[in-house]
């Protein structure tokens, strides 16, 4: 579409400066985080938000006098405008060593999905250590390939020949020593940046107890399939003999991964929601909670919103974390503005929302990125053996829509490979109403819960597994666009924040005398929720 841009009969954004330098143009402006225009401004909060730009160098006679900038001088980056500022100079100490962990001449498998597995060894520290940093190493021609890595911890007695290869992570020949290496340390996804911790908090290396082994598991995108893909890419750590105050910790809460995860076809908005029981954080929080500072949030392709909340003593105390406007393709560690506290016998509920209108068959759960999760990353301090808290909907909930509750009498929950009840779901025909009962199962059903701790043993005095309806006392997600659609136009008392925006143009030159900065560049600026 090449139509031009339509003025906004309110203006809202205020120029304080413009300058152009090097094959730069940099605007410097000011708006209302919440103008209450929700006609035609959207809200600047801490979801992700897509800028989008355009500019072109001809010099325009009139307002209405632009002309079309062609299809190589535009773009767009989903990004994160109130992402709180870090001084990560000071973050660093000067005492800092980098250790690599890079995979070995991978030869990516001709796979659309690949998720890569390789072992290492810590660095040779004998004394405690504290990371502090870490970062991705994409290879050369490669960044649209890997599309996420994580580094786990082994906790348990591990080979040392597994060392010196790689394997397939989820494949039926994992070796069995790899079970106890399920604590993630660092993780990475695509659109992510560097990661500094807090400057009192560090993730313990080399003391008595901490792990010895680790696991880089890489997820490899292969479209195309094709075999000529060679990937040395990996996660560079820095890591400092000056001890900090905190151990960090990092938990997993969300859904399990598995076929039993369903969403079905033609829907613009379906729910999903994984359940940290309260059991599971009485028996691995200790007595003076935990702070969390960082997190992640995880679905696949159709995951469009993601909510975390926070109830104790059945009533909603926090939203730790949330996106309105998930973008698969923009998954960056998150700072908290500040610091949150979970205490023991809280219960954390992450609720994910997915859209499937292009989708004509149902979506299981699983690895795939045709596939979905809901899942998040929580750091916090000081560590504890709070590691993965998740639950899943009973399979026999789920499958009781179709009203086969005799036959699954004697229905295995505890197998969770594709199986006959799965294939029938696939083949339902997927009304309105059947539609609106596997809702109903997954808000109102049983479900079973995991409560892990960093080797993947279960905690003692927690139930295996333990099982529970949905917590009657949580209430449905608030709708914060439709806060603004029925708030008052006139009533505005949020913060003037100032933005800063750097565009490259396509000429440094004589037209560098910008009038009034509406000629000799003219950059068109949106702001546009990710769907």
């Amino acid at each position: 579409m090449k139509g031009k841009p339509l003025v906004d009969p309110h203006q809202d954004w205020f120029l304080l400066s413009g300058k152009r330098d090097g094959g730069y143009t940099v605007l410097k402006f000011t708006r209302l985080l919440d103008t209450k225009d929700c006609e035609h401004d959207l809200p600047i909060t801490s979801d992700t938000l897509r800028v989008i730009w355009a500019y072109n160098n001809a010099i325009p006679e009139s307002e209405d006098g632009m002309t079309y900038h062609g299809p190589a001088t535009r773009g767009s980056k989903s990004i994160n405008l109130l992402e709180p500022a870090q001084n990560k100079d000071a973050l660093l100490p000067a005492s800092a060593v980098r250790y690599d962990f890079l995979n070995r001449n991978v030869s990516v498998p001709a796979e659309k999905t690949t998720y890569w597995c390789e072992a290492f060894k810590k660095p040779s520290i004998n004394t405690k250590q504290h990371l502090v940093k870490y970062a991705p190493v994409i290879q050369k021609g490669n960044k649209g390939v890997v599309h996420h890595m994580i580094l786990f911890a082994c906790y348990t007695p591990f080979d040392e020949s597994l060392l010196e290869r790689g394997y397939n992570c989820y494949d039926s020949s994992k070796p069995d020593t790899m079970i106890g290496c399920g604590n993630p340390m660092a993780l990475w996804a695509v659109g992510g940046e560097d990661f500094y911790f807090p400057p009192d908090v560090g993730f313990s290396l080399g003391a008595v107890g901490d792990p010895t082994y680790f696991i880089l598991e890489t997820r490899y995108d292969n479209p195309q399939q094709r075999t000529d893909i060679i990937d040395n890419s990996g996660i560079m750590l820095w890591y400092t003999p000056e001890i900090r105050k905190y151990d960090a910790g990092l938990a997993e809460v969300g859904t399990l991964v598995g076929d039993f995860m369903m969403i079905p076809p033609r829907q613009k908005s379906f729910q999903i929601s994984g359940i940290c029981n309260s059991n599971c954080t009485q028996a691995a929080i200790p007595p003076e909670g935990i702070k969390t500072f960082a997190y992640i949030l995880h679905t696949h392709l159709a995951g469009r919103k993601i909510h975390v909340r926070q109830y104790r003593d059945e009533q909603l105390v926090d939203v730790l974390a949330h996106d309105d406007n998930y973008d698969f393709n923009y998954q960056q560690m998150r700072w908290l503005k500040k610091e949150k506290t979970i205490m023991p016998g809280d219960s954390l509920i992450v609720d994910c929302f997915y859209s499937s209108t292009d989708r004509a068959s149902l979506t299981l759960g699983g690895i795939a990125t045709t596939e979905e999760m809901c899942v998040t990353y929580i750091y916090y301090y000081p560590r504890s053996e709070f590691s993965s808290c998740q639950s899943l909907v009973s399979p026999r909930d789920q499958f009781s829509v179709l009203g086969m509750n005799e036959s699954l009498a004697d229905f295995d929950v505890s197998n969770d490979t594709p199986n006959h009840w799965t294939k029938l779901m696939q083949k339902a025909e997927w009304t309105p109403s059947l539609t609106s009962e596997l809702q109903r199962k997954q808000l109102n059903g049983e479900n079973f819960h995991i409560c892990r701790k960093g080797d993947y043993s279960q905690f003692p005095e927690v139930p295996v597994p333990i099982i529970s309806m949905y917590p009657s006392y949580v209430g449905p997600v608030k709708d914060r666009v439709q806060d603004c659609l029925s708030s008052n136009a006139s009533t505005v008392s949020t913060t003037v924040s100032a933005l800063e925006m750097t565009s490259i143009t396509a000429d440094n030159s004589a037209n560098s005398q910008v009038k009034g900065f509406t000629v000799g560049i003219i950059v068109l600026f949106l702001i546009h929720m990710c769907m």
